[in-house]
């Protein structure tokens, strides 16, 4: 097996974990898709499952069926498919060439899993009780495609959109949005894992991070919520250049409502 179960090396365990998931999804895809074609061309009967999944795909709907057994998105079927082969090329490359240097968090139809592997990596290799670790959140400047390593602790994540402002290259720091940009791409995030990490209360902005933007979820049968994935500290000097709100960090960019999503809805 090119990536078995390993005490040492969570991700293993979460790519399997995404493998079974994915595959479920693409098992209904390919059971259902041959059928419709069929049905469309009258060599089998044309039942209500059927004739719903071809009401959906005329008005570019994801079908039901399939959603049921995907993970949470607001594409049409045009850019879901995109971004469907997307993904299933992210877990594709990473079976083929070995655990990515900067991961995709887009990628992961399950990205709790992978946020709590990487936490589990670091508190294993330290013999940590992985209750008292937690992640500093670093920029890193480079473009994701010029890292050539992993980190030795924690990981690199690309991929996520900032809404309702922007992360400004020049003063490391979270920016009012340029006008009519409603969405921008964060830089790559190193998650640096520390034991007994001590929070920080001024200069930043305690962001929630989601998969998808309708910023609400239920809690699944794992305790974790099915939309919310975790909250990232990002810098934030709001105070230092404009002050006229006379407020926190943090209540400047609440009124805002700056999050961070995972997938956007085009």
């Amino acid at each position: 097996m090119a990536f078995p179960i390993r005490y040492e090396e969570s991700m293993n365990t979460v790519l399997g974990q995404e493998c079974i998931r994915y595959n479920k999804l693409l098992l209904e895809m390919h059971t259902t898709l041959p059928m419709t074609i069929k049905a469309l061309a009258g060599l089998v009967v044309m039942s209500t499952e059927l004739d719903l999944m071809v009401k959906a795909m005329y008005i570019n709907k994801v079908p039901d069926n399939w959603t049921a057994k995907a993970y949470p998105s607001l594409k049409p079927l045009s850019s879901w498919a995109e971004e469907l082969f997307e993904r299933t090329d992210f877990v594709t490359t990473w079976i083929n060439t070995g655990i990515p240097k900067c991961f995709w968090i887009t990628g992961f139809y399950f990205p709790q899993a992978f946020v709590t592997g990487s936490k589990q990596n670091y508190a294993r290799k330290h013999q940590f009780p992985i209750d008292t670790v937690d992640f500093n959140f670093v920029m890193i400047e480079r473009p994701w495609a010029e890292i050539d390593a992993a980190p030795e602790d924690g990981v690199y994540i690309r991929g996520l959109y900032i809404e309702g402002a922007r992360w400004n290259e020049e003063t490391l720091s979270i920016d009012d949005s340029r006008p009519k940009q409603l969405y921008t791409l964060m830089p790559v995030i190193h998650l640096d894992p520390e034991k007994d990490r001590q929070n920080v209360n001024e200069g930043i902005y305690r962001m929630p991070v989601y998969k998808e933007l309708s910023r609400r979820g239920i809690l699944s049968t794992t305790g974790h919520s099915t939309n919310f994935i975790m909250w990232l500290e990002i810098p934030s000097n709001r105070e230092d250049s404009q002050n006229f709100f006379e407020e926190s960090d943090q209540t400047v960019w609440i009124l805002a409502g700056v999050a961070c999503f995972c997938s956007l809805k085009f």
